[in-house]
């Protein structure tokens, strides 16, 4: 592979906060070792949470979040997981009854489908936590270092 010249080096540091192309290619293998990370916990997750002891973990994904109307001890909208990926079940029968019901539904569908997945996903790793303050105080302190 033949080494980079001067005029592709600056095109390939344009557009980035990189003056070097050291500086960018450790950017870039930082950036790939992280998600790595992330794809390894969330396979390790999938694998592990299929053993019958952490059965109690696809229950709650199964069991979901519901959302009844009324009285009526039926769900008007459940998000909820069996397996991979998310689904939605409405009862059709009870989202008739409410008033105004396509743009209630359709926002009870977008709360409790938000809600879920930015769980659903987190909990399995793919998508990474909030950072949390010890995140916050260690990047600033790795800042501040770098100084």
């Amino acid at each position: 592979m033949k080494a980079p010249n001067n005029k592709e080096t600056r095109e390939m540091l344009r557009g980035t906060p990189f003056a070097k192309a050291a500086d960018l290619k450790k950017a870039r293998t930082e950036i790939q070792k992280k998600t790595w990370e992330q794809l390894e916990k969330a396979r390790i997750f999938s694998e592990i949470s299929q053993k019958p002891e952490y059965e109690f973990i696809r229950q709650e994904f199964s069991e979901g979040l519901r959302c009844r109307y009324g009285d009526d001890k039926k769900h008007l909208v459940k998000v909820f997981s069996e397996g991979t990926g998310i689904q939605i079940d409405i009862n059709k029968d009870l989202v008739k009854n409410v008033p105004q019901s396509s743009s209630f539904v359709e926002t009870l569908i977008r709360s409790l489908g938000d809600t879920f997945s930015k769980s659903y996903y987190r909990a399995k790793g793919i998508i990474p936590p909030d950072h949390s303050l010890d995140d916050v105080i260690k990047s600033v302190q790795e800042i501040v270092a770098q100084k």
